[in-house]
């Protein structure tokens, strides 16, 4: 498909959301409350619609260029491995006081929390040590 069209199709696209979004905006504003419920179903149409051309066309553009984009799917799959053996080390307890937390659910949030403190002590370790690097050059 030629890029030049698929841009133009997209524009105008993004302008028939915006024309939804502003006409959706004002039947709300004007209190037109038969009209919330539905319209709120069509703005979650509308981000299920975007999130997936974000997803696909990621997709697309990754795989197009796959020699560009050998340090991001390195750093993806870097990413899932640590989110397995997080997953796979979590605990699964469940504390007596949390009567509506199941034991998949207790080990998804500590696998969670797991990631969250390995990337950050990964980056704040990363910028500290090329601020390092910077003041001997």
């Amino acid at each position: 498909m030629d890029m030049k069209k698929l841009a133009t199709g997209l524009t105008g696209l993004s302008f028939l959301i915006i024309i939804a979004g502003l006409i959706l905006t004002i039947r709300i504003a004007t209190g037109s409350e038969s009209s919330i419920s539905p319209s709120l179903y069509l703005v979650y149409g509308c981000m299920i619609l975007a999130g997936g051309a974000a997803i696909i066309f990621g997709l697309v553009g990754l795989l197009t260029n796959l020699k560009r984009n050998m340090s991001l799917l390195i750093g993806l799959i870097g990413f899932v491995v640590l989110a397995f053996i997080c997953y796979s080390i979590a605990s699964d307890d469940v504390s007596r006081y949390a009567d509506d937390i199941t034991a998949s659910e207790s080990q998804i949030s500590g696998a969670g929390l797991m990631v969250m403190y390995i990337l950050v002590i990964g980056a704040v370790a990363m910028a500290v040590i090329g601020e390092v690097v910077r003041i001997f050059k």
